[in-house]
């Protein structure tokens, strides 16, 4: 993918996930947390999903490029987890609820993972994790700071050397 499309992807996802947020209110579950306990507990979840998954210590990346490049870095992974946490766990997943926790995030889960071009099994899980930390803080918010952090660890570790 070219960089023109990689931004015009990004560009469409969170145009929609905006449009979701703001078109369609489905259940929410109970919220179970206050906010800062929840996105440090969603942080923490990423940093045991990625040790999980990747069955490595995590490591952060080393700053090649300056903190303006860093910080834009970490600007659009945290974009691109809030969008697929907005469409996959609050709309898809919430609209799910009336059927059953178990429902909603099995079914909120697969669709996460048939999305995903590559490796979708690995995104199976990850989709079910993120959901457990959805319906387990009650916090939108946990779930993208799960996400965001599992994603830069994935980062950090394709940029590590062999």
């Amino acid at each position: 993918m070219t960089a023109r499309g990689l931004w015009a992807r990004l560009a469409v996802t969170t145009a929609l996930a905006l449009a979701l947020l703001f078109a369609v209110s489905p259940a929410r579950p109970v919220s179970r947390l206050p906010q800062t306990v929840a996105l440090a507990a969603g942080a923490a979840a990423g940093v045991l999903l990625f040790v999980g998954a990747a069955r490595t210590t995590p490591r952060l990346p080393p700053l090649r490029g300056g903190v303006r490049l860093l910080a834009a870095r970490h600007g659009v992974l945290g974009l691109w987890a809030a969008n697929e946490e907005i469409v996959w766990r609050r709309i898809v997943l919430g609209a799910l609820l009336p059927f059953g926790a178990l429902a909603a995030v099995a079914v909120s889960s697969l669709g996460f993972a048939l999305a995903h071009r590559r490796r979708q099994l690995l995104h199976l899980a990850t989709g079910s994790c993120f959901g457990g930390v959805y319906l387990g803080t009650g916090s939108l918010g946990a779930t993208v700071a799960s996400h965001w952090v599992y994603n830069v660890l994935v980062g950090a570790l394709a940029d590590r050397p062999p």
